[in-house]
């Protein structure tokens, strides 16, 4: 899917996020889940976005979405934070990152993830990052992506990242 697909799901897509980001170990607050709105705006402006969804008839089942890195790594705090624990030189091009994985809880455990993720990705290098005690980190290394040390965010909120390598294993 493109932007433009990904982005006549937004009502959808966002409920699926608080779904996703209301309970430990995220714990989103209410205005950081209802500002989701804002953050999807800006990610669907992002050149190069897209995205993998399933859905079935009872709706949205999960997504995932991000986009191609630069060849230079971007000059910001999030992307230095990463840098840290990876070597820049895994986080840009030709790798994407992963922004978004999300799956809806009662969906979990039956492959959701996984088929996402691996039709997103589709053997490239990739990377995300995400809270080190979310339940997706099973499936992150059952898939073969290989975690970072921990780190904090710009928030300080505690990160690790994951390294799919650049041969799709």
């Amino acid at each position: 899917m493109d932007a433009t697909q990904l982005g006549d799901l937004r009502e959808p897509l966002h409920e699926l996020y608080r779904q996703c980001f209301a309970d430990p170990p995220w714990n989103e607050p209410q205005e950081m889940l209802d500002d989701y709105a804002n953050v999807l705006a800006a990610h669907l402006d992002r050149p190069g976005l897209s995205g993998s969804v399933a859905v079935d008839d009872s709706g949205l089942l999960g997504v995932a979405y991000g986009w191609p890195m630069p060849p230079e790594l971007p000059d910001d705090a999030f992307h230095h934070a990463v840098a840290r624990v990876v070597p820049a030189e895994r986080l840009v091009a030709p790798a994407v990152a992963v922004v978004e994985l999300m799956v809806n809880p009662v969906s979990r455990g039956r492959g959701v993830g996984r088929a996402l993720l691996d039709h997103f990705v589709r053997a490239r290098a990739a990377w995300l990052v995400t809270h080190p005690d979310a339940p997706a980190c099973r499936l992150y290394k059952s898939a073969g992506w290989q975690p970072s040390a921990q780190f904090k965010n710009q928030h300080g909120d505690r990160r690790v990242a994951y390294v799919l390598r650049s041969d799709g294993t």
